[in-house]
């Protein structure tokens, strides 16, 4: 048994056919064949099963898969580590997700100051989606890292917080809440109150905070905020919204605060998370990036003129 039957085993275990593993791999298809059977004859059972023109993980090959990427992950990250001691690392490759919102200024200058402060030769690919789906997509290890909101609890992902948004509402010049300073819920008890759609994480955390105040009356059916400005500037109605990028490109939008009441003025955020998988094998320049962002920028456990709503 050697390193390269463990690297060529584990790319087949990810990819599952032949033919693509080895193209991946730079060899051809029976020098992997070769190596597999090998390996397999030294292990004495069987790793993969073939089902029709597809192959699959036997029990066998689920079990020995987690120790190889354990083991390789291992030596990959101790490779790293020497040849960092030597400045000749090669830097490796970052694949990150996120959400639109923090596309334009939370990761353009999180990555520069990591590329600046810590090390310039990592290359990041950045690719922007929902919430559910960049989870999704991490799971499925097409991501190393995501900026998303909280999705359900997973033993397998973690999530560390790292940004909030504020919850504020915009109107129209003519409505009367414009007149006040700030606003609190009970201010929105009598308006045609908007929000986010109820599908997505944002509206479920919405949902939860009016529910929990007695508030059944808001429309649940918008994805962003441009839409839900756009409709509280030329409409009857006051949208409920986080306070990012989107809502400021609306033009004549009036936009107020939410408290929790008027003496304690406590405001209302949604948390955005660094997201990582827990099983997925990660090389050392992931986790480097991971524990930067977390020693960094992680928020801290509590705010006191702040409640999450996430």
């Amino acid at each position: 048994m050697n390193l390269s039957q463990l690297y060529y085993f584990k790319k087949l275990a990810e990819l599952q056919h032949y033919a693509k593993a080895a193209k991946e791999l730079y060899i051809t298809q029976p020098s992997l064949s070769n190596a597999i059977s090998s390996l397999e004859n030294e292990l004495g059972v069987s790793l993969f099963q073939k089902t029709g023109r597809n192959i699959h993980l036997t029990k066998y090959g689920v079990e020995f898969l987690d120790y190889v990427t354990a083991g390789l992950e291992q030596i990959d990250k101790g490779v790293a580590m020497m040849k960092s001691y030597t400045g000749c690392g090669d830097g490796g490759k970052i694949d990150l997700g996120c959400i639109i919102t923090v596309q334009t200024n939370y990761i353009p200058k999180l990555i520069s100051n990591y590329k600046a402060t810590i090390s310039s030769d990592v290359q990041f690919t950045v690719r922007e989606d929902a919430s559910a789906s960049l989870i999704g997509d991490l799971k499925r290890g097409l991501y190393d890292v995501v900026f998303c909101a909280h999705g359900e609890t997973d033993p397998d992902i973690w999530y560390t917080p790292v940004l909030t948004q504020r919850l504020v509402v915009a109107m129209s010049s003519d409505c009367p809440l414009a007149s006040k300073e700030f606003l609190v819920p009970e201010d929105l008890a009598d308006q045609r109150l908007i929000t986010y759609s109820d599908a997505i994480p944002i509206g479920k955390a919405v949902k939860k905070m009016l529910d929990d105040r007695g508030m059944s009356h808001a429309e649940y059916a918008y994805q962003d905020e441009t839409i839900l400005a756009g409709f509280a500037v030329n409409g009857v109605e006051v949208a409920l919204m986080l306070d990012t990028f989107f809502l400021r490109s609306v033009e004549n939008a009036e936009v107020r605060p939410l408290y929790n009441n008027a003496d304690e003025r406590k405001g209302f955020y949604h948390r955005i998370y660094l997201g990582y998988s827990t099983k997925n094998y990660h090389p050392y320049c992931v986790d480097h990036f991971i524990q930067y962002v977390t020693n960094e920028k992680q928020l801290p456990a509590s705010d006191e003129g702040a409640i999450y709503i996430d």
